[in-house]
């Protein structure tokens, strides 16, 4: 995403999907970006309907009652004209589905309602919508208007890095908001540590020299400060954003340790677990690059 073109926000007519469109409408509107709205009835099977009625007679009443659940809330956020897409299924995969549809570069989602009880900033939804999503997904904590700030974009220097900065950049300059880019030095394992003839202030070097070297390539040599932090990479990457005060979070959905070979690479399940903040999560292959 070298750019913010259009966005879509995934709400269920809930709070948490408000904070989706608020925060989407606000963003696509500062950036210049078209804004669109996605919802999805999540209905297997019908309920029982009277004798006589055909039970495909109730559906169109609830579609249109979870259609204007979004669309006042696409009104709340000052978009009443945005289109409102609903389909009926399967959330996380008719969300990207519609995502590819509209050609949108973002999609938006809100947080978890009760992020103490799931530990986690996204629920199970919002989690395989993560898993399926070819192009970013920023996840809202709340209903935000105001503009972020201050951008924290965690990268690991694989070939997943480019593209985290893109689209880290897209939004910090829609934004007018000050950018960083991280890069944490982990520990090795022991037995790497073993065969790795460097120590720590080597690698810490090295990995510095990296980064400014990916910055350069990606033209934001002169644009975005590097930071290179040691320790667990979660870790580190949380300590960073407090310590910075930034309000959104950008990191790859891989990376970062040596045993990340799950869909959504442990440290990015950490950021989500523990952040509490505004993310963006960038996947290894974006279809707007």
């Amino acid at each position: 995403m070298r750019e913010v073109t259009k966005v879509l926000a995934a709400t269920d007519g809930t709070g948490h999907g408000r904070a989706a469109v608020v925060t989407g409408a606000a963003l696509a509107g500062r950036a210049g970006a078209t804004f669109e709205v996605a919802t999805v009835v999540e209905v297997l099977l019908l309920p029982p309907s009277p004798p006589g009625v055909d039970p495909r007679d109730l559906e169109p009443g609830f579609v249109r009652e979870v259609r204007e659940k979004a669309a006042e809330q696409a009104s709340e956020a000052g978009v009443p004209d945005a289109p409102v897409h609903v389909r009926a299924g399967v959330a996380p995969k008719l969300v990207n589905k519609i995502a590819e549809d509209t050609n949108a570069d973002l999609i938006v989602l809100g947080a978890s309602p009760q992020p103490a009880r799931a530990r986690s900033l996204v629920g199970a939804t919002g989690r395989r919508i993560l898993y399926l999503a070819d192009r970013p997904v920023l996840v809202a904590n709340s209903a935000r208007r105001e503009p972020f700030k201050r951008v924290l974009a965690a990268v690991d220097l694989s070939e997943e890095s480019g593209p985290v900065l893109e689209s880290a950049w897209a939004v910090a300059k829609a934004e007018g908001a000050q950018m960083r880019a991280l890069f944490v030095v982990e520990p090795l394992p022991m037995m790497l540590a073993k065969v790795v003839r460097q120590d720590d202030a080597q690698r810490r070097r090295q990995g510095r020299q990296e980064l400014e070297n990916l910055l350069e390539q990606a033209g934001l040599g002169s644009e975005v400060e590097p930071r290179v932090r040691d320790g667990a990479a979660g870790e580190m990457i949380l300590e960073e954003s407090q310590d910075w005060d930034a309000d959104l979070i950008v990191h790859g959905t891989h990376g970062f340790g040596f045993f990340d070979r799950l869909m959504l690479g442990s440290t990015s399940l950490y950021v989500l677990r523990h952040g509490h903040r505004a993310t963006l999560v960038v996947p290894a292959t974006s279809v707007a690059d």
